[in-house]
């Protein structure tokens, strides 16, 4: 198995002993952990990091998290993660997916933790996505012989460490928010009460004579509210030959009452609160993940049998609005919002809600269900705010996260979402008497329709 020639050389030249093992395809390095089983954790990986005073090459065991605010600290710099692009120049000769740590070859400065150098072997990429690199303990010795080590990893242990193993079954009342953050929340000045539009919105939503001028009457309140329904009812998506000339129209004759209903109300929503723009869990991010998301969980809801379908409306704002405890961390606690999309970036292969609970104490499902609560939102809506990331979870109105699982799992497969996870449980398709051909062939239509979706999703950013 040929790995990069420079690679090959630096070893013979460090008289460094190491063994070539063959992949039996192409793979990055989650897929090489998958391969490697209970090897995995003698698995190293290497981040990219750029400082105001230097870039530095970190290297940890693959199942450990880089704590970015520790590294910073003891390193006295404030490093951001560099993205593939800028990482794979410096990783001359190899693949731009493949990264093998080797002070010399490089010239970067390393920082190695020190849980690496306690490895009874290890294994490492190799420049070439077909094959790793392993090496035994007296080769790791000589390889970071002359590297700086620092403890900047977390173990898996630490990493989970007060999580409840039952933190899936709390009962649907999500008073259990700690106290620290609700009282963070309860003394937060500007954390903005339901915006009036929506409001008026869910007084609509029960209200038995509501009808589309009522509703267009609301909308129209907010012009770049209006202004989205229409453009959304004008877009080639829907397919409507007419002309779209105002939102009563846009409802009647296009979109209809109960899509148009939930659509404002989740944009008025979402637009509430203050987010940075760009980051994994940004304002961009997190509408091209709502919308699609959105489309997405209404086209399965459809494909399920007609008596086990829920409601439409309410599905398509759960897929809306689901990730809504993202903006509301990143509205509350600018700077560790900031820590949080840094880490994630540091670590894909690490759940974004198990970075969350490490840095605050609390993760996006939590406290969105949270206020989703005291706004008195439908029950259906908080279940799928809450449950969305829990396999195999049955209640009452738990098909709502269950279908909003199945996107986020599915959507994972063209690099939309926070997910981490691309298989879609089995026993969560028997739950929603859905099977994989149907979810893939429901996919690929919602992949068609991307150019739309995704100017949508900007529209929602302007």
């Amino acid at each position: 198995m040929a790995i990069p020639k420079s690679i090959g050389e630096y070893f013979e030249e460090k008289d460094i002993e190491c063994q070539i093992i063959e992949l039996p395809e192409s793979m990055d390095i989650q897929q090489t952990a998958w391969h490697l089983r209970d090897k995995s954790a003698n698995l190293v990986r290497t981040v990219a990091l750029k400082g105001a005073a230097k870039t530095v090459l970190a290297v940890l065991p693959y199942q450990h998290l880089l704590d970015i605010k520790m590294i910073s600290d003891q390193m006295q710099d404030e490093f951001n993660v560099m993205d593939d692009e800028q990482t794979a120049k410096i990783f001359d000769s190899c693949s731009e997916t493949s990264f093998p740590p080797l002070p010399g070859r490089f010239d970067v400065h390393f920082v190695v933790d020190s849980s690496v150098l306690e490895l009874p072997e290890l294994y490492m990429e190799s420049g070439n996505p077909n094959a790793i690199i392993q090496l035994d303990k007296a080769s790791i010795e000589k390889v970071f012989k002359d590297c700086e080590v620092k403890d900047f990893a977390s173990t898996p242990e630490r990493l989970y460490a007060g999580r409840n193993a039952d933190a899936g079954k709390y009962e649907l009342d999500v008073s259990f928010t700690p106290i620290r953050l609700k009282q963070r929340i309860d003394d937060t000045f500007d954390l903005p009460a339901m915006p009036e539009i929506a409001q008026d919105i869910m007084k609509l939503r029960v209200d038995p004579s509501a009808d589309a001028n009522r509703l267009a009457q609301i909308v129209c309140r907010d012009p770049s509210l209006a202004a989205q329904v229409i453009s959304w009812a004008s877009s080639p998506y829907y397919g409507y030959q007419g002309k779209v000339d105002s939102v009563e129209t846009a409802i009647a004759r296009v979109l209809g009452f109960e899509l148009v209903m939930n659509l404002a109300l989740g944009i008025s929503i979402g637009k509430s609160l203050k987010v940075p723009m760009d980051g994994p869990l940004g304002i961009r991010q997190f509408w091209r993940q709502a919308i699609y998301s959105a489309n997405l969980a209404e086209k399965l809801c459809r494909a399920m049998p007609v008596k086990q379908r829920p409601e439409r409306g309410l599905i398509y704002l759960s897929g809306l609005l689901h990730n809504f405890g993202h903006l509301l961390l990143g509205h509350i606690f600018p700077p560790q919002f900031k820590l949080i999309n840094d880490t994630i970036q540091a670590n894909p292969h690490i759940a974004v809600e198990d970075i969350e609970f490490y840095i605050l104490g609390v993760t996006h499902e939590e406290i969105g269900a949270w206020l989703m609560n005291n706004w008195h939102m439908p029950d259906e809506l908080i279940v799928a705010v809450r449950r969305h990331h829990q396999e195999e979870f049955w209640s009452k109105h738990a098909v709502y996260s269950n279908i909003v699982l199945v996107t986020n799992r599915m959507l994972k497969r063209l690099d939309i979402g926070d997910s981490v996870e691309t298989a879609v449980p089995q026993s969560t398709l028997e739950l929603l008497s859905l099977d994989e051909p149907t979810v893939e062939m429901v996919l690929e239509d919602i992949q068609s329709e991307s150019e739309t979706l995704d100017v949508m999703a900007k529209q929602l950013v302007a």
